[in-house]
């Protein structure tokens, strides 16, 4: 399993590219470039730290998008939050991919 060349993002198609380095800078994983519409990942690291750091640039992306500023902080821990909680919850997946219209949620219980 690998990391898809493309997301969307906000209606928009991201191409993902691994380069190594990404940047000269030390401890620089990944980087977003709205502009260009390319997110770019270090291609030296392993699946869960890449997932970890296409979150990261994904919310980077999605700062852009809504308040046109970015902000490192809060991009780390909502990548965080997103990843771990995926980690943890491996079967909230399966309802995106195999049942939103078949998922056991309806309303026949509403009276």
């Amino acid at each position: 399993m690998r990391i898809p060349d493309e997301l969307i993002i906000f209606g928009r198609i991201y191409q993902v590219q691994n380069v190594s380095p990404v940047q000269t800078l030390e401890g620089v994983l990944g980087a977003a470039s709205y502009r260009d519409g390319t997110i770019y990942l270090d291609d030296e690291v392993d699946m869960a730290l890449a997932l970890s750091v296409l979150w990261h640039e994904a919310v980077h992306v999605a700062q852009q998008e809504i308040a046109g500023i970015i902000d490192e902080a809060q991009a780390r821990w909502i990548a965080l939050f997103v990843h771990t909680f995926l980690l943890n919850n491996p079967d909230i997946l399966d309802c995106y991919r195999y049942g939103i219209d078949d998922a056991p949620f309806d309303d026949e219980d509403e009276g």
